[in-house]
């Protein structure tokens, strides 16, 4: 189990960009404000010898956790992080059109009773691994997804 660094990434009309650290997951698309919030999760000081890595999440019995409308969200794989703030623009030199993702749909999730692990899908392993969190509103239409960080209640990197 791993506990990543979150970095809030802002798409608001009218808020200007800037970087913000999070310890709560929340990634939001609101349709009607043109507005939204992804998110970026950085797992650090992994292992080099890892050979199949999955991406995902542990859900705790006792947690604090809201989906509101649709909680389908996508994850891809980001080639690393800015040295600098990590905001929407210094994230695309590391983006890429054929990185590793998949998807998760959190919207039933607060429904279930007891400990959970929900498994998302494969990513590169590496001593530092970055996955970039976005609501899809394609599939899923608009919504929100926000998860406490908490001992048993995290994203997690299944090695």
């Amino acid at each position: 189990m791993y506990t990543p660094d979150l970095f809030n990434i802002y798409y608001y009309n009218d808020v200007p960009e800037f970087p913000s650290i999070s310890t709560v997951i929340n990634v939001m698309n609101g349709s009607t404000s043109g507005s939204a919030q992804h998110q970026v999760a950085r797992f650090a000081n992994l292992s080099v010898n890892a050979e199949s890595c999955t991406f995902g999440w542990s859900q705790a019995a006792d947690r604090s956790f809201s989906v509101y409308d649709n909680g389908l969200v996508r994850f891809s794989q980001l080639t690393g992080l800015p040295a600098g703030n990590v905001t929407a623009s210094t994230i695309e030199p590391f983006q890429s059109e054929d990185a590793k993702g998949g998807s998760i749909d959190f919207t039933f999730w607060p429904e279930s009773v007891g400990p959970e692990d929900h498994v998302g899908g494969s990513v590169d392993c590496g001593a530092e691994v970055v996955i970039l969190l976005t609501k899809d509103t394609v599939s899923g239409g608009p919504g929100s997804v926000t998860m406490e960080q908490t001992q048993g209640n995290d994203c997690k990197k299944i090695v």
